[in-house]
């Protein structure tokens, strides 16, 4: 199997250390390959011959105020550049198998993120729910809402644990989709400590009902018009996925809006992490996220990882 890719969106601020320390709990193999990347927010374009010859030309005090204007855009990567080998030095104090480098890049932080998920490709994103400018609040910051929302792979928002479990316990939102087993494989795919416990809770309300019955009648092997008990066979076959990985898995299913019921059971429980499936039986395919999943991540007190199928593009 090819080494786990992570992007590590690191500013330096208290958020992002516990988004580094999160990381102890994400159940990510010991060969993971990391970069760490931080993204100064100016505009820096290339230096060339053109650029040069028409400052130069340029009245004495213009081409001053340009040069100062350069002068701090360089000094802002540069720091970005310092802040970036500070993070990669701490995941390597804790991940010492990990293969780790550092990066920093004059960017809009979001899209200078989405960016180098693309060219790389990475496996998994991994962002505070806050950066540098924001007030801590419930809400996630726009950077982690514009990662979350066009990421093209896995996206995790990391937050401080309150859990005080020796063992890991994860929540995976599981409504019997591609999406909501692509979840299940990846936390059956990582390596977590023994005693983990992983609870699958399937919410049921009205929309999940008619996207389910319009499903049965298509998969001709569910005989049977109850829902529950679709679901109840769906859930347990991926408990079994679970278990056969070694993790101790039980199932939930429970009438209420989903969005609801995940967070209340995840902080009811005391849960470590929240995976969901990036759409699900509720959302389209497109370019943003199903509203659970947004709506999970958005509110969640604990870490929530929003999992995408693995890219296929090169993966060097």
């Amino acid at each position: 199997m090819p080494k786990t890719k992570v992007l590590f969106a690191y500013d330096g601020s208290t958020c992002a250390d516990a988004a580094l320390h999160d990381l102890e709990s994400a159940g990510l193999p010991t060969d993971t390959k990391c970069v760490v990347l931080t993204v100064a927010d100016v505009w820096l374009p290339e230096r060339s011959e053109d650029e040069e010859s028409v400052v130069t030309s340029l009245d004495p005090l213009v081409q001053a105020r340009v040069l100062a204007i350069r002068q701090r855009a360089e000094f802002k990567v540069a720091e970005a550049a310092s802040i970036a080998r500070l993070g990669a030095h701490m995941v390597n104090s804790i991940f010492p198998g990990w293969k780790v480098a550092d990066e920093a890049v004059a960017d809009s932080p979001g899209w200078g993120i989405l960016n180098r998920v693309d060219s790389w490709p990475a496996d998994l994103v991994v962002v505070g729910a806050h950066g540098m400018s924001a007030a801590e609040r419930i809400l996630i910051g726009s950077v982690s809402r514009k990662v979350l929302n066009h990421a093209t792979c896995s996206v995790r928002i990391a937050r401080s644990s309150v859990n005080n479990h020796t063992s890991p316990r994860l929540v995976i939102g599981f409504d019997g989709s591609a999406d909501a087993n692509i979840a299940v494989q990846e936390v059956g795919r990582r390596v977590w400590p023994e005693q983990t416990q992983v609870r699958l809770v399937t919410a049921v309300d009205d929309t999940i009902r008619t996207a389910i019955a319009a499903r049965i009648v298509k998969l001709e092997q569910w005989v049977t018009d109850d829902h529950h008990v679709w679901l109840s066979r769906m859930a347990e076959s991926a408990a079994e996925q679970l278990r056969s990985a070694r993790l101790e898995a039980t199932c939930l299913i429970t009438e209420g809006e989903p969005k609801r019921v995940l967070l209340e059971t995840a902080e009811k429980w005391g849960a470590h992490c929240i995976f969901v499936g990036a759409t699900g039986l509720r959302g389209l395919r497109r370019l943003l996220m199903g509203s659970v999943s947004s709506g999970v991540a958005n509110a969640a007190a604990c870490s929530v990882e929003v999992v995408r199928q693995r890219p296929t593009k090169s993966r060097a």
